[in-house]
């Protein structure tokens, strides 16, 4: 047990210092002051201006524990962010929770076209933080040194995972859809040649032959066994210009969502309009819930989710665990961590809402915005398996039922989904 004294005490302190020390680093953590501390002999640390006798001290930045958030001062060396405690006073604790309490996200104007901050105007990304999970770095940093101090001080440490993630856009390519729509669809297809689509889509309606995207479920049993957790997260409201869900009113789209639980967790893809339009998220909660039943995990369509709005209506509508935290356009630590942690509302000074799980690679990413090919995406996805299983963190991958189906264009890239799975398997 480490005795922890505030020179400051605070909420925003002890949660910080409870999250990196105790939820990264292994190490229980009891808040302590005055006489109980000066008296102890045990291990303890000091978290203020001064150093104390028998004590690891870590220099307090002045003012963020009480006072609106401003970006921390970054320290440079070797052209790598360090805030482990140093003789000049870099403050590890004011920059996590800088980032882990998502302020940028709160306070940042710039919007692209579907209302999400662009990575480039993060501080995470301006700042050289989204490159490596470096909270996870300076908390077992932290841990290393204080068991050097204090052997036998670190209880539980924590091993490497992989989660797989999977959201389900469409749940299936042709099927579910209104006879109308599909007439819309195939004409849009004959006037650019794909008279192929047109063949297959009818050929897939008239129930001649398998709706293609059911592969994606055999795709996803087969490498079960090789991961620690698989969520797929499915869009439930269709028909618009950004949601193209199957209609749950067709027995396959039933079918895969209910055989989905089986070998996985079932989530929720709220709508693109679903966090502009308060009861939307509700509406389609409910929809996923009369047929799988219990729904508490979700992703947001898009990743557009803005703070504090979509925490608290996660809350309300009883998600317990949110996965929007990531980039869709690049790889990459959006909090610079690999750790899931509980929310801090800098607005309600205190911890709230689900468990925020980030995650750090998503093929759209590398497929539709960088161009790579699947030798690069292996390569790429799995190096940053590799930097997570480094602080022994949780490598979360995102996937799409597109990409997984081997469908057309995407003919090769089950194939990559399943090397990458081995390759960064705990």
């Amino acid at each position: 047990m480490l005795l922890v004294k505030l020179d400051e005490p605070s909420a925003r302190g002890r949660y910080i210092i409870q999250h990196m020390l105790e939820g990264i680093g292994g190490i229980p953590v009891r808040f302590a002051e005055g006489e109980e501390f000066r008296s102890s002999n045990g291990p303890k640390l000091v978290y203020g201006a001064l150093p104390e006798a028998g004590a690891y001290h870590i220099p307090a930045s002045e003012g963020w524990a009480h006072t609106p958030l401003r970006a921390p001062i970054i320290d440079l060396q070797n052209g790598r962010p360090n805030m482990f405690p140093s003789d000049h006073g870099a403050d590890p604790f004011a920059v996590a929770f800088y980032v882990l309490s998502l302020a940028d996200e709160m306070q940042c104007a710039d919007r692209d076209a579907h209302g999400r901050v662009p990575a480039n105007s993060l501080y995470v990304v301006r700042n050289g933080l989204s490159d490596r999970p470096y909270v996870d770095e300076w908390a077992l940093r932290m841990a290393q040194e204080l068991e050097a101090q204090w052997p036998g001080l670190i209880e539980v440490r924590r091993q490497y995972t992989h989660t797989v993630t999977v959201d389900m856009d469409n749940i299936l390519r042709y099927a579910g859809r209104p006879f109308v729509r599909a007439l819309g669809a195939s004409a849009k297809d004959l006037l650019r040649g794909a008279f192929g689509e047109v063949a297959e889509r009818w050929s897939v309606r008239s129930g001649a032959r398998l709706d293609p995207y059911l592969a994606v479920r055999n795709v996803l049993r087969e490498q079960r066994q090789a991961v620690d957790r698989m969520v797929v997260f499915f869009l439930v409201h269709g028909g618009e210009k950004y949601d193209h869900a199957a209609s749950l009113d067709h027995p396959d789209a039933i079918a895969t969502i209910q055989g989905a639980t089986l070998f996985a967790e079932v989530g929720i893809h709220p709508s693109y309009r679903s966090s502009d339009e308060a009861g939307l998220l509700r509406q389609e909660t409910e929809r996923l819930r009369s047929v799988v039943g219990s729904v508490a995990l979700s992703r947001q369509h898009f990743l557009r989710w803005r703070l504090p709005d979509t925490m608290h209506q996660a809350m309300e509508n009883g998600i317990a665990e949110e996965h929007s935290l990531g980039f869709s356009d690049r790889l990459g630590f959006r909090a610079s961590t690999c750790t899931p942690f509980r929310w801090f509302d800098v607005e309600r000074d205190q911890a709230t809402g689900p468990l925020l799980v980030p995650f750090a690679a998503m093929d759209s990413a590398l497929i539709d915005h960088e161009r790579c090919m699947p030798r690069d995406v292996v390569e790429r996805m799995s190096a940053m398996g590799e930097l997570v299983r480094q602080v022994n963190g949780n490598f979360v991958s995102v996937w799409h039922d597109r990409s997984l189906s081997g469908h057309r264009e995407f003919a090769s890239w089950p194939a990559v989904f399943k090397e990458v799975v081995q390759r960064v398997r705990s």
